[in-house]
């Protein structure tokens, strides 16, 4: 008694591609809910009081694949004076830099969740 196992190795590399390109798709969607939980936290826990509010209104989070292989989340002031906010004053007004240390290894773990399940 045995197992017989075929496969025509066209469909195999198609179906391997298909999978490759559904877990960019998943891998690009997570990406895009996360980019906007950054930002709304960004903008939730920025540590300067708003004069304008212009600061706290421009604060980005985006998603953009600079490759066929990555998927990058960038955070953004977009005011003139934002690399003020994170440089200047012993860095006590960033905002970026502490929300990429607090919520980037989530945001990984997240990632190899969703990876874990999927492959298996």
């Amino acid at each position: 008694m045995g197992i017989t196992f075929r496969y025509d190795e066209s469909t195999l590399a198609r179906n391997l591609g298909d999978m490759a390109e559904r877990l960019g798709d998943v891998t690009l969607l997570y990406a895009a809910t996360k980019a906007s939980v950054l930002e709304g936290k960004m903008k939730e826990k920025r540590p300067w009081t708003d004069r304008t509010g212009a600061a706290k209104a421009d604060l980005k989070a985006s998603v953009s694949m600079p490759d066929d292989e990555t998927v990058r989340i960038t955070l953004s002031h977009g005011v003139d004076y934002g690399i003020w906010l994170e440089l200047a004053n012993e860095k006590r007004f960033a905002i970026i830099a502490p929300t990429v240390r607090e919520e980037g290894p989530r945001l990984v773990e997240g990632l190899q969740n969703i990876m874990s399940k999927i492959v298996g």
